[in-house]
């Protein structure tokens, strides 16, 4: 008997680690196992792009979720295909239930939550020279405040799969604690 294909979600913080551990996490499952980051959908819109705020527009709104169905089209292309599928985003709240959901009888479904320090997000914002927080960094606001404000989202995750305190691991090290028992942890 074969086994079902795994759909893998990994979430988190801008500067969680997330782009940097997909591609590694699916390299280990499969074979064959693909891999999408949600930044290329989010960069797709290159005329009339709106971002995500504390307080979206209608429109940003609409552009996120056209990013999420966008992201869990190409998984289901993959997953019928024989192959694993990783895909990492940030995808809070319902939309998270929603993604993984929409894989029910079609693959084993597995959530990640990055949860690394807001130090440690910090460190690696500035290491990459980033400024992915201006949006949540209102007037007097520290970078830190707006992870803070911006990680309130997390809180509503359902809080099921792995959610995964990064602080201080490599991605190699992080990967490892992914598939242990292979990803019994992560399932969703």
């Amino acid at each position: 008997m074969t086994s079902m294909q795994k759909v893998v979600l990994i979430t988190g913080m801008q500067a969680a680690g997330k782009s940097t551990i997909a591609p590694l996490l699916a390299s280990r499952l499969g074979p064959p196992a693909a891999t999408v980051d949600g930044d290329v959908y989010f960069n797709a819109v290159v005329a009339g792009a709106v971002g995500m705020t504390p307080d979206p527009s209608p429109e940003a709104l609409r552009q996120l979720l056209l990013r999420y169905d966008a992201s869990a089209l190409v998984a289901r292309h993959y997953l019928e295909a024989g192959f694993d599928f990783v895909c990492s985003d940030i995808i809070l709240g319902e939309h998270v239930a929603r993604w993984l959901d929409a894989f029910e009888g079609i693959a084993e479904p597995h959530l990640v939550v990055l949860t690394p320090s807001v130090d440690s997000i910090i460190e690696r914002e500035l290491a990459r020279g980033s400024n992915s927080y201006r949006d949540w960094q209102g007037p007097g606001m520290t970078l830190a405040d707006a992870v803070r404000s911006l990680q309130t989202g997390l809180s509503d995750i359902p809080h099921r799969g792995l959610w995964l305190d990064t602080t201080g691991q490599t991605a190699e090290q992080s990967v490892t604690e992914i598939l242990t028992n292979n990803l019994k942890a992560a399932r969703w």
